[in-house]
């Protein structure tokens, strides 16, 4: 058998060992960058709490007038002018607000007509993932902390 014979005929042991190894740590690689299932509901939840802050400031600087946004820890809905919602099954839910817009249910958040607010924070916490999102009082800022 020459030597052209005996290279075409297949691969060695040590080949097929390092194509295994290359292809356990890319598939390795992939399934710990796959967000969880959890950690995708959490972060949507937040982006929507989010979503409804930024809604809410705007309203208050187009009519120019003042608009809350309240929020019950105890039931986790979020209460808004256009609507009501509700936060994920089995998410935990505290919040910090202004002392003068906490009530016995829970609390809200005020936006002023120049784009200001009471600020305040809103942690959501989901099978131990937590997601937090703030509200700046100077500039009524409202967004996700990492």
């Amino acid at each position: 058998m020459t030597h052209r014979a005996r290279a075409a005929s297949g691969f060695t042991l040590l080949e097929l060992l390092v194509v295994l190894a290359i292809v356990s740590v890319v598939l390795g690689t992939l399934v710990l960058a796959r967000p969880s299932a959890v950690g995708a509901r959490i972060n949507a939840a937040a982006r929507g709490v989010v979503a409804t802050l930024r809604l809410a400031r705007a309203e208050a600087i187009a009519r120019n007038t003042e608009t809350t946004v309240s929020v019950d820890p105890g039931t986790g809905v979020i209460v808004f002018s256009h609507g009501k919602w509700q936060l994920p099954a089995g998410a935990q839910v505290t919040v910090t607000f202004a002392e003068t817009e906490r009530t016995a249910a829970g609390g809200s958040l005020r936006f002023y007509p120049d784009g200001q607010s009471s600020g305040g924070e809103i942690n959501l916490r989901l099978e131990g993932r937590l997601a937090r999102v703030t509200v700046s009082w100077l500039t009524g800022e409202a967004r996700i902390d990492p």
